[in-house]
């Protein structure tokens, strides 16, 4: 039969009496030992009690009761969000940055209007309406005889969340802004 490395032969226990243990061996009789000791911790649970446990130390075992109170819901913001306010951020800030001095190149409007999204949620999260997420959307593109048709579907509340969209039109390109904002609650 050979040695394994779970059973080894009666010639390889006799070598390895008068010699240390290897770090194999010693890793494998690490679980061996700790299996006792679930096996006896598994034998106090079914008894109740731990052998040789004096009252002070199960006493300090027990957990202090912990004082219950009424539940309080807070339903509605404390800063309830107002869409004209929004209105004007993203109004002011597509002027600003697609203004008539803008023209439309492929390569830098595609970093532009993510600078201008970040722009526009940071000055919207510095109003602190309380418990609102906030998507901010800029699509922008060059007039080329082309039609574009966007559609976004949401699940949502329709009495708390809802959109503010702002389109800017010239001969040349066009700029939407949409910025959707849902109610966390």
């Amino acid at each position: 039969m050979a040695d394994t490395p779970d059973r080894p032969s009666k010639e390889n226990v006799a070598e390895s009496a008068g010699k240390e243990a290897s770090p194999e061996q010693a890793v494998k009789e690490k679980p061996a030992k700790g299996k006792d000791k679930e096996k006896k911790g598994k034998e106090d649970d079914k008894t109740g009690r731990q052998s040789g446990a004096t009252p002070a130390a199960l006493a300090a075992q027990t957990k202090p009761a912990v004082a219950r109170y009424a539940p309080t819901y807070r339903l509605e913001p404390k800063n309830p969000l107002r869409q004209e306010r929004l209105e004007l951020i993203v109004k002011a800030e597509m002027n600003k940055n697609y203004g008539a001095d803008y023209s439309f190149h492929p390569k830098y409007s595609l970093h532009m209007a993510a600078q201008v999204a970040e722009d526009i949620k940071s000055r919207i999260k510095l109003l602190n309406f309380d418990r609102y997420r906030y998507i901010v959307l800029i699509t922008v593109g060059e007039f080329l005889m082309q039609g574009l048709y966007s559609m976004a579907n949401f699940l949502w509340d329709a009495e708390k969340d809802g959109y503010v969209n702002y389109t800017i039109e010239t001969p040349t390109f066009f700029a939407v802004c949409t910025v959707f904002y849902i109610y966390y609650d």
